[in-house]
C-alpha cells in the first residue's frame, strides 16, 4: 500500500460529531475515468484546450472511430493520408500513463465508409452484407491494423450494435456472424485484450423484447458489458435505468463499462422538429453522481464521458449542413461554452482525485 493511501486511511475522520464518528469517502476508486477528445470548436486553440483538459481529468482516453477504409483494408494497402493524420491527432491526446479504449465500427446496418480520406467502396464489396467472406477479411484486417496503431487496453469492434436490429433482422444476423468471426480470430492473437461490442441502454429499455434477447445472446462473444447511455432520450430516472441494466446483465458475470455517456445541462430545443430536451446543471450533477455510485458499487472497468465541454462554437459552424439531432449533445459538457465549470465537474473531480485500484 502506498504512503498516500496509508495517510488517507489514517485521516479517515476520527472527527467527532455529537459523539459519533464521520466515515470518510473511500480512498480509492475501482474504475478508470475518461473522455473522448471531442473538440468544442474547429480551432488549434480548441485542440490544445481539449488535450490539456483530458490530461488533467482522465486516466483513460477513448478513441471513437466509425466507418472503415474498406478498399485499403481489403487490399492491405496504406490508409489515406487524411485518415492517418486524424489518427495521429487522436493518439496524441493520450494522458501520460493512461489506458486506451478504442471503439471502431463497420457501420450500423450497411458498410460505412471512413469519415476521413474516404475512398469509394471497392466493387468486390458493393451490395455485400457483414457476413460476406470478403467483408470479414477486410474488417478483421482493419481491426488488426487498428490494434497495432493504437495499442488499446480495451477494444470495441462494434459501436451501439443493438441499433442494427432496428435496420432489420437479416442485417443483425449478418453483423452477429461478423462479430463472432472477428472476436474469435482476435482473441487467438490477443487473449488478454478485452474485446466486445457496445449497446445503447436507452434503446434497450425502450424496445426490450427481441432487442434485449439478441443483445444477450451475443454476450458469449463479449468480454465486457459495454453500455452507452444518454438519459435525456428516455423518460426514466438514471437509477431506474441502471436497475434495469443490472437485472438484465448481471447473470453474465462480466465486468461493466460505461463506454460513452452524458446528460444535458440546459434546456435544448430542436429548431425544426421542436423537440425539447429538459436539462439543468442540477439534473446533470445528479446523473453524474448516480453514475459514479453505480460504477463504484459494480466495480466498472471504466466510465467515459463523450463530451467534456459544450460545443456551441462547433455547432454554429456546422448547423447548416449537419443533421439536426447533433444538437442533442451540445450542452452536455462539464464545462459550459464559455469555459465555466458546472456542478457535475465537481463530482467528477471528487472521484478522479481518488487513487485508482482494483484491489
Amino acid at each position: 500500500m502506498s504512503a498516500s493511501r496509508v495517510l488517507s486511511f489514517i485521516v479517515v475522520g476520527l472527527l467527532s460529531v455529537g459523539g459519533g464518528v464521520l466515515a470518510a469517502e473511500p480512498a480509492v476508486r475501482p474504475f478508470r475515468m475518461g473522455f473522448t477528445a471531442f473538440l468544442h470548436d474547429i480551432t488549434a486553440q480548441a485542440v490544445e484546450e481539449t488535450r490539456q483538459f483530458v490530461r488533467t481529468n482522465a486516466d483513460l482516453i477513448a478513441h471513437h472511430i466509425e466507418g472503415v477504409p474498406w478498399s485499403e483494408a481489403l487490399q492491405d494497402e496504406p490508409f489515406p493520408k487524411e485518415l492517418m493524420e486524424d489518427r495521429e491527432t487522436k493518439r496524441s491526446m493520450k494522458p501520460p500513463g493512461a489506458k486506451v479504449y478504442l471503439a471502431i465500427s463497420p457501420g450500423r446496418g450497411e458498410l460505412k465508409l471512413a469519415e476521413k480520406g474516404t475512398t469509394p467502396l471497392p466493387a468486390e464489396l458493393v451490395g455485400k452484407t457483414y457476413g460476406d467472406a470478403l467483408v470479414k477479411k477486410a474488417y478483421l484486417n482493419y481491426c488488426r491494423r487498428s490494434i497495432e496503431f493504437f495499442k488499446p487496453d480495451y477494444l470495441c469492434i462494434g459501436i451501439e450494435v443493438n441499433e442494427i436490429l432496428s435496420a432489420g433482422k437479416e442485417k443483425w444476423e449478418a453483423y452477429a456472424e461478423l462479430h463472432r468471426h472477428v472476436y474469435r480470430e482476435l482473441k487467438k492473437e490477443h487473449p488478454d485484450l478485452p474485446i466486445f461490442a457496445s449497446y445503447t441502454l436507452h434503446n434497450l429499455i425502450k424496445h426490450k423484447g427481441e432487442l434485449l434477447k439478441a443483445s444477450q445472446e451475443l454476450m458469449a462473444f463479449n468480454d465486457v458489458v459495454a453500455i452507452s447511455f444518454y438519459p435525456f432520450f428516455i423518460g426514466q430516472s438514471a437509477e431506474v435505468a441502471f436497475k434495469w441494466l443490472t437485472e438484465s446483465f448481471d447473470s453474465f458475470k462480466k465486468p461493466y463499462a460505461m463506454v460513452e455517456t452524458n446528460d444535458t445541462a440546459e434546456r435544448t430545443e430542436f429548431p425544426k422538429s421542436k423537440i425539447v430536451l429538459s436539462g439543468s446543471p442540477e439534473k446533470q450533477k445528479a446523473y453524474v453522481q448516480a453514475l459514479m455510485e453505480l460504477a463504484e458499487r459494480k466495480r466498472f472497468e471504466f466510465v467515459v464521458l463523450f463530451i467534456h465541454r459544450d460545443y456551441d462554437p462547433l455547432w454554429n459552424a456546422i448547423k447548416e449542413t449537419a443533421p439536426e439531432f447533433f444538437i442533442a449533445w451540445r450542452d452536455c459538457g462539464l464545462i459550459d461554452e464559455v469555459g465555466k465549470e458546472r456542478p457535475a465537474y465537481g463530482v467528477w473531480r471528487d472521484y478522479f482525485r481518488r487513487e485508482y485500484s482494483k484491489k
